[in-house]
């Protein structure tokens, strides 16, 4: 196996037969599926419709391998990651590195003129679920009219390179287990549904960024401060944050604080904050464990109806019908 493999994002399909050819692997159909002396684990590539696809890769590799992502003159694919392995990946895209991975971002966009580099670390289980599309597919199902002015439109329509960073939320997650899970029996028709649920979240969030038509990218340095304040407002969401405390924490003004906090994580620092307690309510609810009282409680409310209120507006369902058997 190479100890590098240069390749440009295009079809799956083709990415795939890139693998095959610099690894000891074996190529049935659409199933890559590596030796001993590349590692162990497979790559599925699944058609979905023309110009829409997705990846399942699940592998342990036996040597440390980089990938080398080299541009294309032009924007005609799209990829989404959804990066599920315990451990951090290392990406340089430009002269910003950046950590992907559970503790970090877990969801990555990229164009196919953006270049990057990554390393995949040897004996260590990686798995990375993604959706490839193509410029003509977005246009066709989800662009709509070119004259139609809206964030995603200019988004997309972006010369040079595109990439944007996402967080797995609880609507992601659920859909995502919905998939992986049964990535062995796959049933078209459900996953086809689970793909566009999750690419339809996906473009939400990048609607509803209002900074989006300004630039997308930042200082490496504002970008781990950012990541540094975030882990704050989670590792203490027992308290509600304080913008002047995480602003100071982050070596920025208040304005700026708030402007590229917004930029990258796609909502302010209180309501990612009030969504994060939401989530923790959630799971707490999923474990059945607790009343519903008991979780408004625990997550700072004393009174069960402005928890329930609030629930409902994030998820549009009562905390009860979660955990009936707790009312």
């Amino acid at each position: 196996m190479k100890n590098e493999i240069v390749y440009s994002i295009t079809s799956p399909q083709k990415w795939q037969e890139v693998i095959h050819k610099n690894t000891f692997s074996k190529l049935k159909g659409k199933k890559l599926i590596l030796q001993e002396k590349s590692g162990k684990g497979t790559i599925d590539v699944v058609n979905i419709q023309e110009g829409l696809a997705i990846t399942f890769i699940n592998v342990t590799l036996a040597s440390n391998l980089k990938l080398k992502r080299i541009a294309t003159k032009t924007n005609d694919h799209f990829i989404l990651n959804f990066y599920f392995s315990s451990i951090n990946i290392k990406e340089k895209i430009d002269t910003m590195v950046q950590s992907l991975g559970f503790d970090f971002y877990s969801i990555m966009l990229y164009s196919s003129m953006t270049e990057s580099e990554s390393i995949i670390p040897a004996n260590i289980p990686v798995s990375i679920f993604n959706i490839t599309f193509s410029k003509k597919w977005l246009h066709q199902n989800v662009l709509g009219a070119e004259n139609k002015a809206n964030n995603l439109q200019k988004f997309f329509g972006k010369q040079g390179p595109i990439y944007l960073y996402e967080n797995l939320d609880f609507n992601f997650n659920t859909i995502l287990k919905e998939i992986t899970q049964s990535s062995e029996n796959i049933n078209k028709i459900s996953l086809f549904s689970n793909v566009l649920r999750l690419l339809a979240n996906f473009f939400k969030k990048i609607e509803a960024r209002s900074v989006i038509g300004k630039d997308a990218y930042i200082n490496p340095q504002d970008l781990e401060n950012l990541l540094r304040v975030r882990k704050t407002i989670e590792h203490n969401w027992h308290e509600k944050p304080s913008n002047a405390v995480l602003a100071e924490q982050a070596g920025m003004s208040l304005s700026k604080f708030k402007q590229l906090f917004k930029q990258v994580f796609g909502d302010s620092p209180y309501q990612y904050y009030l969504n994060f307690k939401m989530e923790k309510a959630l799971e707490l609810l999923q474990k059945k464990e607790y009343s519903v009282s008991d979780i408004g409680y625990i997550v700072g409310y004393s009174n069960l109806s402005q928890f329930s209120k609030i629930f409902k507006k994030k998820y549009n369902f009562l905390p009860s019908e979660v955990n009936s058997n707790k009312a």
